[in-house]
């Protein structure tokens, strides 16, 4: 088998088990409930799954040319040390981020079909990641947060969100940047 498309049905995989392990965080676990840093919670086991995903990524991109791609190797970066930062301060916010990467789960099953693939991956952008971008923008920025929350934040944990808030930013860009690949795809068949 091709080594692209047994790397992508492992990746489908990975994200898939992380995919239901957030969606699961997220009916049974309120966003105001203190997080619990045992790792044997489904958060914190989804946490360090997500970790371990974007390492073995991160490794087979750089040491395979076939799958090296520089976008995804800074996207991968990036979100690694998101994690390591906020795992532990923004509650179900990493669920957020892990929900967010759905756009990836058909990747390896519709890759015969790929105006389905493209249809599904801009479904994914307008109406999963935007609103959760826009969700995690209003709840969590530190200059907008509830007004109970903004009375308790102390001014490390304002630094920490308000950098949390500009790697989000990053990644919106990067949404942007799949929106602009896919339209010059289009455009240039």
């Amino acid at each position: 088998m091709d080594i692209q498309i047994q790397h992508t049905k492992y990746r489908c995989n990975m994200i898939s088990i992380m995919f239901g392990l957030s969606l699961y965080g997220w009916y049974n676990y309120s966003l105001f409930d203190p997080i619990s840093n045992d790792l044997f919670t489904s958060y914190y086991l989804n946490c360090v799954f997500m970790l371990f995903y974007l390492g073995w990524d991160i490794y087979y991109m750089l040491s395979m040319s076939v799958l090296f791609r520089m976008d995804l190797i800074i996207h991968h970066i990036l979100t690694f040390g998101t994690f390591l930062l906020f795992m532990n301060i923004c509650p179900l916010q990493m669920s957020n981020l892990i929900i967010m990467e759905s756009i990836s789960l058909m990747n390896y099953y519709w890759k015969n079909h790929q105006k389905l693939l493209k249809t599904y991956r801009m479904v994914c952008i307008w109406f999963i990641r935007c609103p959760v971008w826009f969700w995690t923008w209003i709840y969590y920025f530190p200059n907008y947060v509830l007004p109970y929350y903004k009375e308790i934040i102390s001014h490390n944990h304002y630094t920490l969100l308000s950098t949390f808030m500009r790697m989000l930013l990053f990644c919106s860009f990067y949404d942007i940047f799949i929106i602009y690949k896919m339209f010059k795809c289009k455009k240039n068949n």
